[in-house]
């Protein structure tokens, strides 16, 4: 696996692997203390290949724990701090781990066998100058990571990823941000539950790069965050672009805070044109990339390079030509594939596509399949987006159904909803996007009560909002919550959202 290789051919020098809150991890001390953690995992496990799980936010030692888990030859479950409680035990309910790292400050987790950051450093000292044989290595079609995302039952479904597709990213990736060896700083800021990160974390720890990690604390504190900009060296910036957005509003945030930058690229969600122009202005030296891809597909497959032509042209900013093994095909309705220019659901063909979801074959059964690439025979993914090529570059044109994007995070609006009607006294929910000049600006829930409360909409919809905190993640909460007295439904009896975004 590359991402073990990279590791061990820098675990020679005094390069840095990763940075976070001034603390620093070598590529020596995580190729060591990786060993052990894999040593401790095959121990524990034998020769069973299930998953663990690491729940924790930025810490270096993350980083040890899921290279820990591929030597062992299994995947890694990341979920992160911003999970409530209830939702960590429905993954590991479907996982079944033997191992549960936390780095949290939370101390319940029932049965599971957790292992804490002391007892972390135990087993490091336990095995300590042992090493476990490459043949125990996560390998091609393998699991590497499973990844939680938003789930149409209120369940989260988990994306599985293969070494095979990893390797296929990294080799497509790396040159293209000219990722190369040399000692560069990649910025780490994504959330490790969230698919983005691998942008950094594979690319960059193949090649020696350093990471350059910020944790929930400094993103909370824009002082210190733009402190740690200045201090960083970043010579690859990855983010979603509402993440940057944020950033541009600090009119120091330009070439001169970061003067080493030599490209910026955004995946996740839509990137507005005024902020590309933003930045073309503040960091004439750096290349602005957009990327589009889902994580069933390993993260990305498509990029390009933002020009003010591009900007200036009345279509949307093309999300990119798709990466060389990979095919990219445009389906109408009925599977019949469209031509250039016309609009459909764009299908994903190739060695990044994942084997499907995690214990769920119906559901993976539903959105992935085989075709070919001259002759060949490769997994495709039905992504539910739509969109169009023209002239050998993908246009995005949004979900084809309830599935949306915030602020990177994918969301399936009937996950909020199923979880809304748990909250006491809800009768029914319906959450709609409120967009703002052409994106989703935030989330909105309409509910129905059980029983007529004397409260005010603002009081009732905080004390809904705190309780649907216990089960979804706080990105995943909309901003406002209004009640309604009875939703309204069109000819089918079905609620009427239509409607219900008309009016509200």
């Amino acid at each position: 696996m590359k991402i073990i290789e990279g590791i061990k051919k820098y675990s020679n020098t005094d390069r840095i692997a990763l940075k976070c809150n001034d603390e620093s991890l070598s590529y020596k001390d995580l190729d060591k203390y990786s060993e052990a953690i894999a040593l401790y995992l095959k121990d524990i496990y034998g020769d069973e290949n299930t998953p663990i799980v690491i729940y924790g936010n930025k810490e270096n030692m993350i980083m040890a724990c899921m290279i820990g888990a591929l030597k062992s030859g299994r995947a890694y479950a990341p979920l992160d701090i911003s999970f409530p409680i209830d939702r960590v035990f429905e993954v590991t309910k479907e996982i079944k781990p033997k191992v549960f790292f936390n780095f949290s400050e939370e101390t319940e987790f029932g049965d599971l066998n957790v292992v804490n950051e002391d007892k972390l450093k135990e087993i490091i000292k336990e095995y300590e100058g042992k090493t476990i044989s490459k043949e125990n290595w996560v390998k091609e079609d393998e699991n590497a990571y499973i990844l939680f995302t938003s789930g149409s039952t209120g369940k989260p479904k988990g994306v599985q990823i293969s070494s095979n597709n990893l390797d296929s990213f990294v080799d497509w990736m790396s040159p293209y941000l000219k990722i190369d060896g040399s000692e560069k700083v990649v910025m780490n800021q994504a959330a490790y539950s969230f698919d983005l990160s691998v942008t950094s974390i594979y690319p960059g720890l193949v090649h020696g790069a350093t990471l350059f990690s910020l944790s929930k604390k400094v993103l909370a504190d824009y002082k210190e965050l733009f402190n740690q900009f200045g201090k960083s060296d970043m010579a690859v910036w990855v983010s979603t672009p509402s993440f940057a957005g944020v950033c541009v509003t600090e009119n120091s945030f330009n070439q001169e805070m970061l003067p080493k930058l030599e490209s910026m690229i955004f995946i996740g969600e839509t990137l507005p044109k005024s902020l590309s122009k933003t930045l073309l202005e503040r960091f004439p030296n750096t290349r602005v990339v957009n990327g589009y891809g889902p994580t069933e597909a390993t993260v990305g497959v498509s990029v390009n390079d933002i020009s003010q032509e591009m900007i200036d042209d009345e279509k949307s900013l093309p999300v990119g030509y798709p990466m060389e093994n990979c095919k990219i095909k445009i389906l109408d309705e009925n599977g019949k594939e469209l031509s250039e220019g016309e609009k459909g659901e764009i299908i994903i063909i190739g060695p990044s596509v994942s084997k499907g979801y995690f214990n769920n074959k119906e559901k993976t059964d539903e959105v992935f399949f085989y075709d070919e690439i001259d002759g060949v025979k490769h997994r495709a993914y039905r992504t539910g987006d739509s969109g169009y090529i023209l002239d050998g570059n993908i246009y995005y044109c949004g979900r084809r159904d309830f599935q949306i994007k915030l602020n990177g995070f994918r969301i399936e609006i009937e996950d909020i909803e199923s979880n809304l009607r748990k909250v006491e006294n809800v009768k029914n929910a319906v959450v709609i996007p409120v967009y703002k000049n052409e994106k989703i600006a935030y989330l909105k829930g309409i509910v129905e009560l059980k029983e007529s409360s004397s409260l005010s909409d603002i009081k009732i919809g905080i004390a809904i909002k705190k309780e649907l905190g216990k089960y979804i993640p706080s990105y995943m909460i909309p901003r406002t919550i209004k009640t309604i007295e009875k939703f309204p439904t069109n000819t089918n009896g079905k609620i009427d959202r239509k409607k219900l975004m008309e009016e509200n």
